[in-house]
């Protein structure tokens, strides 16, 4: 039997995300080139670098693969100042993730807690996000 190699990395197929209407969001960005570069810089700075464009070649399994991200954009909102993105991350725990950032100074990003509970949707916890940022002000 002759055992085959990867040429090329192997692309898995988005996940079916749902329609999520977040209040107060803007349109939803849909490619992770799109952020804004500050934005762009802290995702990178929160979940490392390589990471996929959405559709673009990703590893869920936690197989190394040379060099195929193994953490993939989703998507993002933009509500007022700040950032709600969902990403997807490969390995043994494959799962998604809601990120948020808040607009810094001078272009910059900054990372902010999220607190995204065993079970609870991506669009669940980013209107959790938003009804936070309400009461705090």
């Amino acid at each position: 039997m002759m055992m085959g190699t990867f040429d090329r990395p192997p692309v898995f197929p988005m996940p079916d995300l749902p329609r999520c209407v977040v209040p107060g969001a803007g349109p939803v960005v849909g490619r992770m080139v799109d952020l804004p570069p500050g934005v762009r810089a802290a995702l990178m700075g929160s979940v490392g670098q390589p990471m996929a464009e959405a559709g673009g070649p990703f590893n869920p399994s936690d197989i190394v693969r040379d060099g195929t991200p193994r953490s993939r954009f989703l998507r993002a909102y933009r509500v007022r100042d700040r950032w709600i993105v969902w990403i997807e991350q490969g390995g043994i725990g494959h799962g998604f993730r809601v990120l948020a950032f808040r607009d810094g100074a001078h272009g910059t990003s900054l990372g902010l807690p999220v607190s995204h509970r065993t079970g609870q949707s991506l669009c669940a916890a980013s209107r959790a996000i938003v009804a936070d940022r309400r009461k705090s002000g």
